[in-house]
């Protein structure tokens, strides 16, 4: 039986490799001049929720199936990962609600490469899959490719599509999540522009959920600057220790609703001008969030050549950032009626989850952040053996798999771990395709 995986990505390599045990003869498109994806520019932590309420209560509009299916594999899928050379960091998350494992990403797509080959896989560098190809009958039977040199097709029995989302392609992101102008940083690599999301549509592919969502991180706002190895480093993720204020000079958000800060980073991508300002005062630099504080993570911003902004009074501030175009009056009249609704006891509109106190500390600082996108968290509708649904049915399309957030739907509502969806739904669909034969 012949395989063809495209893209190599955990979710490619997982699907390659397991294919592979289970006697596939593989080949993995790789649309890079190295496997890896946007795996190699993560923490390397591979994650679910503990059970399945708090999957559900995290991200309510998921898919059930796919969430228990994630939650049932996840442990399994670990040990196999760890099992074949995945260069295991820790057994744990950090985090109460979840379990899970560290992995260090460059070992672990290098071993899983190694272990592919062994096995008698091919990965093909500098290959961008382009179209599905299938029969009269509506099965799909391999794909059209291109490399330097020419366009070249590729049979097969079964296509796994593991290319990334479409967190890469502007066009994309602008029409399903921004929905007007502008563009944000991809927090990932720029490769995953929607190639098997696009490929499996035109052969009449069901869409899932979410697409209007994604997961991401605000990040220090232009004119800051820094490559994508620093991606993680860079993140400001200490909004639940702040106020966020919009070009208006606003709060547009409820700054702690939820643990992964996915939420703020979503409505900071809806906001003018796709930036907003994390406001904090001396309390608020001393949070912690794991083993880093917000005055370290300001640092960050700073060094990268971020806009950061400091005064020892909120009308000093308010001055210093009207210099940025924040209106001044609307900026101090929005801080002192959220200073005062807290010391009242009274409701904040937006409401902020969790504890509020108030801004009165010096020294006080105003960063500037903006939206990235790691991953799409809409994609192609899949059942529980991650065999793509068709449209008009929503019945498998013969021969036609997902894998990785291509898969979509998982966590509409909130966040769960992509690497996750990489891992399981790699080597369940796999598996599937092994099967179906």
């Amino acid at each position: 039986m012949r395989v063809i995986i495209a893209g190599g990505g955990l979710g490619g390599l997982s699907a390659a490799l397991r294919a592979a045990e289970l006697g596939a003869q593989v080949t993995l498109l790789e649309k890079g001049d190295s496997p890896g994806g946007s795996f190699v520019y993560s923490s390397g932590y591979v994650w679910s929720y503990a059970d399945l309420p708090t999957f559900r209560r995290e991200t309510p509009g998921g898919d059930a199936i796919l969430q228990r299916l994630v939650l049932e594999r996840l442990g399994s899928c670990l040990t196999w990962l760890e099992d074949a050379g995945g260069g295991l960091l820790a057994r744990e998350t950090g985090n109460p609600l979840t379990f899970g494992a560290r992995f260090d990403p460059e070992r672990t797509v290098s071993a899983l490469v190694e272990r592919l080959e062994a096995s008698g896989g091919e990965v093909l560098t500098d290959t961008a899959f382009e179209a599905l190809r299938e029969d009269d009958a509506g099965r799909v039977t391999g794909v059209l490719a291109r490399s330097s040199g020419g366009k070249q097709e590729y049979g097969a029995d079964a296509v796994i599509l593991a290319s990334g989302g479409f967190a890469g392609d502007p066009e994309l992101v602008a029409r399903h999540i921004i929905g007007g102008p502008g563009r944000m940083r991809v927090r990932a690599h720029p490769r995953s522009t929607g190639d098997g999301f696009r490929a499996a549509l035109q052969k009449g592919a069901l869409a899932s959920a979410g697409l209007d969502e994604f997961y991401g991180r605000n990040l220090p706002a232009p004119p800051a600057e820094f490559p994508p190895e620093r991606f993680v480093e860079v993140s400001q993720l200490y909004g639940r220790y702040a106020v966020a204020i919009n070009a208006r000079g606003e709060r547009y958000a409820d700054e702690g609703a939820d643990w992964s800060e996915t939420a703020l980073t979503r409505a900071t991508a809806h906001q003018p001008g796709l930036y907003a300002y994390y406001i904090l005062d001396a309390a608020g630099l001393e949070g912690r969030v794991r083993e880093r504080t917000a005055k370290e993570m300001v640092g960050t911003a700073r060094r990268t050549g971020g806009t950061v902004v400091e005064a020892t009074s909120l009308t000093g501030l308010a001055d210093n950032l009207a210099e940025h175009g924040v209106p001044h009056d609307a900026f101090l009249r929005t801080l002192e009626e959220y200073n005062a609704t807290i010391v009242a006891g009274e409701n904040l509109s937006p409401p902020r989850s969790g504890q509020a106190w108030p801004l009165r500390f010096p020294p006080f600082v105003a960063v500037k952040v903006a939206p990235s996108i790691t991953h799409t968290v809409g994609g192609l509708a899949v059942d529980a053996g991650c065999r793509v649904l068709r449209r008009k049915d929503e019945r498998p399309i013969p021969g036609l798999y997902a894998a990785g957030v291509e898969v979509g739907g998982v966590s509409v509502g909130g966040y769960t771990s992509g690497l996750a969806s990489a891992l399981v739904f790699g080597g369940t669909a796999a598996e599937s395709a092994v099967a179906d034969g």
